[in-house]
């Protein structure tokens, strides 16, 4: 389980925090239109807790396959607002860091155009960390636009805040226990991650297989280190 998920605890349903809020009821006060703010204080919260909260919302836990590999629908259409309200917790770290952690909610509840428009407005305003372009890059994946993708990817670099050299051992674990060994050796080269083979992984698995909900774990295994990282 990744970092920002071991901020819940599982009774049985997912709680955050020291008064044990249950994420349904966190999340349903922020598509309300609940200021992220006040939840902090009146539950005792820290913003990554919210992060958390709309994680497992989005991607599920640990079992699940998270999102589709093409984007989708959004199944929460009401709650763009409060993404955007979360990720403004962040304005003051950084001129871009907002940006960047809007980028990534946006990406996983499915707003696609407003989760490209921060990305690309985080690059453009000369965001060195680039996460920005990391979640630029996943966007195109999910266009699917591979090209583009690939192009994104290039301008993120090595490894980005460690996301590569973090992504290589649960992704590793995941692959073996799905049987697909072959996938190791081609999105794991000298125990590294390689995110452009997970474009042509993604590009290739049909629809309803096996192979396709190994791509989507994998995705969401990325997705949730680009979270984590990009708070």
């Amino acid at each position: 389980m990744s970092n920002l998920l071991n901020r819940l605890q599982w009774n049985p349903e997912p709680v955050i925090g020291p008064a044990q809020i249950q994420v349904a009821a966190l999340v349903s006060e922020l598509e309300s239109g609940t200021d992220p703010a006040h939840l902090l204080r009146s539950h005792s919260l820290v913003p990554a807790d919210l992060v958390a909260a709309l994680a497992v919302t989005a991607l599920g836990g640990e079992q699940s396959l998270g999102l589709p590999l093409i984007q989708g629908r959004a199944s929460r259409p009401n709650i763009e607002p409060a993404l955007q309200a979360v990720a403004r917790l962040w304005k003051t770290v950084t001129p871009t860091a907002s940006l960047v952690v809007a980028a990534g909610l946006l990406q996983i509840f499915e707003f696609w155009d407003a989760s490209h428009t921060a990305a690309q407005e985080a690059d453009d305003r000369g965001d060195t960390t680039k996460l920005g372009s990391l979640w630029h890059a996943i966007a195109h994946r999910r266009e699917p636009d591979p090209g583009n993708s690939a192009y994104w990817y290039r301008r993120v670099g090595r490894d980005p805040a460690g996301i590569y050299s973090a992504l290589v051992q649960p992704a590793t674990a995941v692959i073996e226990k799905s049987g697909h060994w072959t996938l190791t050796v081609q999105l794991i080269k000298n125990g590294r991650w390689d995110p452009l083979a997970l474009i042509e992984i993604c590009t290739r698995v049909r629809p309803g297989t096996a192979e396709e909900g190994l791509a989507r774990k994998l995705q969401r295994l990325e997705m949730l280190a680009c979270l984590e990282a990009s708070l």
